[in-house]
């Protein structure tokens, strides 16, 4: 169980550490954002935040005169005019002029939260209306989309103006950042969005329905009941936040129920979680009379959520925020309680429950605009599920252990005890059956990836009559290449996360250099011999390194398998060694085809991808060469590039002698 909590702990430090990136944050002033001096190589997007000039009404690009300046992101609900506030229902228009160094194409805007229907002028010219802008509740159409809009002009300056309607929530106005950027970048963005949500959705869902499962196989234990409602109702939830996938995907008509099923999940999470609590350590007591307030206050707030308007009903839901703030507050307490009295798994719940509810707390102030950050409430989901699911398998495995030991005592006592024996092995054998069903629940969660191949075997077998050889071929080359592309970019994101994570050890020793190099070029002799690629090892016999024997041959693996994907028949390799210098100096030359200048910043990073086609249309992953950089920043090495169009490239690297 220690080794469980450290395992917890080292995760809730990686995620908080690999958050801390560079970013390029300007501040607009005066309704003027200056980015003449943005590297967009550097920095592919950036956040239009900062004061922007704002009209306390709808206002054309021709007739827009200001009333003062506004700070964005936020609500415009405390924006005054003539001593009086704006409040949250209401109009406004928002201003914006950005200052370009040149005229630049392919960009994009990502709109994010704006409540509740926006019209986007660019330049004077309509770009996008979401939702349906109008004056009054009934003349308009909320919506929750947030959009990416493409940029059709180019022009070194961008003025913006965004009409906004709201009359359907408390708060009013650009709540969350516009992000201007390539349009390349921002859709990547956007896809990483939703690809990390689908991936919590799917972790989260599916282990609450495989708790459900587990309840319904033994329905004496109900926090497994409870746990798998908890996880579904959150695992939900997060389509509601973050990429805001099921407002994208439903009409805006139908936003006013949407918007109620995503506070209700909400609100259901803190009796799910507080009757899950009852369960898993029942011998509290006390807790019997405060799961009873949690239910009945939570009720009362689905009741006012589904009976009110959006308007009325999210002011309810402040002071439940309040509420479930002082939830936390007493399940910590509660918890300690359970820590002090040793109870089976206190601290492991105590562990995920914390991250639980600090990302819970996170997400409560961004969506009440108190913090400016990402909802985090599903990777908390994460850990807690973790958690529990590791205190559940102990609970497990005591039982076992509980159970092997009633069995040699009711063995001893056999022929003086028969009936006992008997009645101790019905009980036995329920537990083996439980045991028994419980691994096969496992076995058929492994065998799933098995499954999916399997289906795509079905499909082809279903197309048989309908596909020529050739086509049934190609079908099945494309099946194992894509599945050996897969394989191959999993192993590599799994060693560069290691590496970068401080978490892959190095077994050191000291090792002949030019052996190394040679078992390498071994491995890749067919590939070399297929293009007639000519490969000169000419790394001295007696060099020797300190290094780590395997990152150290898939640093030449990555490099000459690179050399070769972008040589001509007939080109050359040469791998040379150098020891002019303080530390010994590697390097790998081909007589290839090169590659662009522009190309040579982004090679070695993993959120740029910079893979090509090779000379026989060979694609890769892209992760070859951040691996290689990963490796050898491992060392503290240093690695370069140079490189001609049509006359080859040069990959230099060295590592310091240990």
């Amino acid at each position: 169980m220690r080794s469980s909590v450290f395992h917890l702990l080292f995760l809730l430090a990686f995620m908080g550490c690999s958050g801390t990136t560079e970013v390029y944050s300007p501040h607009a002033k005066d309704g003027i954002l200056d980015l003449r001096d943005w590297d967009r190589d550097r920095f592919a997007t950036v956040a239009l935040d900062g004061d922007w000039e704002f009209a306390n009404s709808v206002l054309t690009p021709e007739t827009f005169t200001k009333d003062g300046f506004i700070s964005v992101p936020g609500a415009w609900n405390s924006f005054t005019k003539n001593g009086k506030q704006h409040e949250g229902e209401g109009l406004g228009t928002y201003k914006l002029t950005v200052l370009l160094d040149k005229p630049v194409k392919d960009l994009a805007f990502q709109i994010g939260d704006v409540s509740t229907a926006f019209k986007l002028f660019l330049n004077g010219k309509l770009l996008i209306e979401n939702g349906k802008v109008g004056n009054s509740r009934e003349g308009m159409l909320p919506s929750y989309k947030h959009p990416i809009v493409l940029i059709d002009e180019e022009s070194k300056e961008l003025k913006l103006i965004l009409q906004i309607s709201n009359f359907y929530h408390i708060t009013g106005g650009l709540r969350k950042s516009i992000k201007l950027g390539n349009t390349l970048a921002v859709f990547e963005e956007k896809k990483r969005q939703v690809a990390l949500g689908w991936v919590v959705f799917g972790a989260t869902f599916f282990m609450g329905l495989y708790h459900l499962i587990l309840f319904l196989m033994r329905r004496v234990d109900k926090s497994a009941l409870w746990f798998g409602l908890f996880c579904i109702d959150l695992s939900i939830r997060g389509f509601f936040t973050g990429s805001v996938f099921i407002y994208e995907v439903t009409p805006d008509s139908f936003w006013v129920y949407i918007h109620k099923l995503d506070i209700l999940t909400f609100v259901l999470a803190l009796p799910l979680f507080s009757v899950f609590l009852k369960a898993v350590f029942p011998d509290e007591k006390f807790h019997y009379y405060f799961n009873n307030i949690f239910i009945s206050v939570s009720f009362a707030f689905f009741v006012i959520v589904l009976a009110l308007p959006s308007t009325e009903y999210m002011n309810y839901i402040r002071i439940f925020q309040g509420f479930v703030g002082l939830s936390i507050v007493y399940f910590f307490i509660m918890i300690s309680l359970c820590i002090f009295r040793r109870r089976e798994g206190a601290i492991l719940f105590a562990i995920g429950s914390l991250i639980l509810f600090l990302t819970t707390l996170n997400d409560i102030l961004n969506q009440s605009l108190i913090i400016k950050a990402e909802y985090l409430a599903s990777w908390g989901l994460l850990a807690f599920l973790f958690s529990q699911t590791v205190m559940l398998s102990v609970r497990f495995s005591n039982a076992f252990v509980r159970l092997e030991e009633l069995q040699k005592s009711l063995e001893q006592k056999v022929t003086e005890r028969t009936k006992q024996l008997a009645e101790a092995k019905h009980i036995a054998e329920e537990a083996n059956s439980l045991k028994d069903t419980f691994l096969s629940l496992v076995t058929h969660d492994l065998r799933s990836p098995i499954t999916t191949v399997i289906g795509i075997l079905h499909l082809i077998r279903n197309d048989y009559e309908q596909l020529d050889d050739e086509s049934l071929l190609e079908w099945v080359d494309r099946a194992e290449y894509t599945s050996s592309q897969s394989l191959e970019m999993i192993a590599t994101l799994l060693d560069l996360n290691r590496l970068k994570s401080g978490s892959f050890p190095l077994d050191n020793s000291l090792i002949y250099v030019y052996p190394e190099v040679e078992g390498v070029l071994a491995k890749l002799l067919p590939q070399a011999e297929a293009k007639k690629v000519r490969i000169l090892n000419e790394i001295p016999d007696d060099v020797k390194l300190n290094v780590d024997r395997t990152l150290f041959s898939e640093i030449f693996i990555n490099l000459v398998s690179n050399s070769i994907k972008f040589c001509r028949e007939n080109d050359s390799i040469r791998i040379g060694f150098s020891n002019e210098k303080n530390d010994p100096e590697f390097f790998v030359e081909d007589t290839g085809i090169g590659m662009p200048k522009d190309m040579i910043p982004n090679l070695f990073l993993t959120e740029v991808k910079s893979t090509r086609l090779g000379t026989k249309n060979e694609s890769g992953t892209g992760l070859g060469l951040p691996l290689v950089y990963s490796i050898i920043k491992a060392y503290n090495g240093k690695i370069s590039v140079e490189s001609e169009e049509k006359k080859g490239s040069k990959f230099t690297f060295s590592i310091p002698r240990v």
